[in-house]
């Protein structure tokens, strides 16, 4: 009788000791099923920083091409990155010359495929306010200068006179003085009388 007791306690205990380490064996699975999950929903830096080298792609950079001339010391053609600047092509272009007239220029401005810039002069800005000073103070038309237009501007001139004085320039060169207009075609005393003081001969 104490020998089945005995048993029974036994198998009591093995059963126990096998629920005990089922449980164990289940616990730990699960633990690590929810680490691994873990794992997978935090990412460390570096992983998010690999994965994202890994998948970016490189885009191209896209380029222009632009001319540049007046006072540069390289003009030409030049091929430059498609998000240049003017002050970026001028440098390109080895820069400006001791006679570059800036003070116009946006050297800012961004430039775009096909486009062409003129770095002007400072003699050129000279010269226009010399002309300028000239036509204001006088008000009179250089005859050797004059286009057609401006001589139709005069009163008593117009198209067929105006083609006649340009004719005669052409065929006889320069005017050396107003009074020669008398030699032009439907061009008498009377009508240079009348139109004498609007004209200059340089």
């Amino acid at each position: 009788m104490n020998s089945i007791k005995r048993n029974r306690k036994d198998i009591l205990s093995f059963v126990q000791k096998t629920i005990f380490c089922l449980g164990l064996a289940a616990a730990s699975i699960s633990f690590c099923a929810c680490s691994r999950s873990n794992d997978d929903l935090f990412l460390n830096e570096e992983t998010v920083e690999e994965i994202s080298v890994v998948t970016k792609e490189e885009e191209p950079v896209q380029t222009i091409i632009v001319e540049i001339k007046g006072e540069v010391l390289a003009p030409g053609v030049y091929t430059m990155p498609g998000n240049s600047r003017l002050n970026d092509l001028l440098l390109a272009s080895g820069g400006m010359t001791s006679y570059a007239n800036l003070r116009n220029v946006n050297l800012a401005m961004r430039i775009e495929d096909g486009e062409s810039f003129y770095i002007p002069s400072i003699l050129e800005e000279e010269e226009e306010i010399v002309v300028g000073s000239q036509k204001q103070e006088e008000g009179k038309i250089d005859l050797n200068k004059a286009t057609r237009e401006e001589l139709m501007s005069v009163t008593g001139i117009g198209p067929a006179t105006a083609d006649n004085i340009l004719a005669y320039r052409e065929e006889m060169g320069k005017f050396t003085s107003v009074d020669e207009l008398v030699e032009v075609n439907r061009i008498g005393d009377k009508t240079l009388e009348k139109i004498r003081d609007y004209f200059i001969v340089k």
